[in-house]
């Protein structure tokens, strides 16, 4: 494969780990260790920013000043190697272990002894001092004195252009090993749930229990009225178990749970009016609590379908995009 396309399929692998990290209900496990989400973070950012100086030097025009070459050489070799760190860093966060090849070791070396410790590099035990052949410059690459001991000169032959490529693939492989992780994660916790859909909590009796409460309010006789209070329980206690059922998928965005306080809020309020606690309400505001909850309970259910069928399709086709748009922390997050 081209560079341009192992800097495409490495970029499209990054947006699948950016997708998984931005969907709520992984991203609220990972916030909870601000030391490792920054670390994902930062090693993204730093992908992306290198492939860019890698990509910008592969297509651009080598400069015919000599000092821009040197700047053009040093930098898409620091590119290469924070690329390798960025990548280390980020398998690290996902507690996947980096196993360079040596292909690209040897690419981590080269650059340490061209421009990383030139003047003094201590390698496997061995003292070198390095030069850049000055009339050697060229897009393509360079040639790199090592002198090591008394008359001792080697001459090696850098081709920046084949490691550039090596690298990329070295890369490439393990952006694949980060992403098959996640995506196996994200298979596993869809599987967990995939019988017991959220919509299945809503049953069909709540338009019963509605009607009941209804009832409570619009009659003046005792037993309507504890019959109605029944029902407002069974509302609230099927509406606890939506919650909780949220929040066991981690799918309890702040949004929500916003809806659900003022959900739940109202059905207080008609439980005092219902119990006789609440003296300060009268018939007409129960009934529009009545109808707020009627209403609202359409978006919830709403909510629980969209999970449900958001799990159905990702278990049959994959992938990691999440349609419903979370609230993010106000924290630096990866959508560079």
């Amino acid at each position: 494969m081209l560079i341009e396309g192992l800097i495409t399929e490495i970029t499209q692998l990054t947006e699948s780990v950016r997708n998984h990290i931005n969907t709520h209900r992984y991203q609220v496990v990972l916030l909870q260790d601000s030391g490792n989400w920054n670390q994902i973070c930062s090693s993204l950012d730093v992908v992306g920013d290198s492939l860019l100086a890698i990509e910008s030097y592969h297509k651009e025009k080598y400069p015919d000043d000599l000092g821009l070459k040197y700047v053009y050489t040093y930098g898409v070799l620091q590119a290469l190697f924070l690329l390798q760190d960025a990548v280390r860093h980020l398998s690290e966060a996902f507690s996947i272990t980096y196993q360079p090849s040596q292909v690209l070791l040897d690419i981590r070396n080269m650059r340490n002894a061209a421009i990383g410790h030139p003047t003094k590099q201590d390698h496997k035990g061995q003292r070198y001092y390095n030069y850049i052949s000055r009339i050697s410059l060229t897009k393509n690459g360079f040639d790199l004195l090592r002198h090591s001991r008394p008359g001792q000169y080697d001459v090696l032959r850098i081709d920046l252009t084949s490691a550039t490529k090596d690298q990329l693939q070295g890369i490439a492989e393990s952006f694949r090993q980060i992403v098959s992780k996640l995506e196996e994660a994200d298979r596993m916790h869809r599987k967990k749930y995939q019988d017991s859909p959220l919509e299945n909590i809503f049953h069909s009796g709540m338009g019963y229990f509605f009607e009941k409460i209804g009832q409570g309010i619009y009659s003046h006789s005792y037993g309507d009225r504890e019959f109605g209070h029944t029902h407002v329980r069974l509302v609230r206690e099927t509406y606890e178990k939506f919650r909780a059922a949220l929040q066991e998928r981690s799918e309890l965005n702040s949004y929500t749970e916003f809806d659900l306080d003022e959900y739940f809020h109202a059905l207080r309020k008609l439980d005092g009016y219902l119990g006789g606690t609440d003296n300060t309400m009268e018939e007409a505001d129960a009934r529009i609590y009545l109808s707020y909850l009627r209403n609202e309970h359409d978006h919830f259910v709403q909510i629980a379908k969209e999970i449900d069928e958001d799990y159905r399709a990702k278990a049959y086709h994959g992938g990691q995009a999440d349609r419903r748009q979370a609230a993010l922390p106000a924290v630096r997050l990866p959508l560079r």
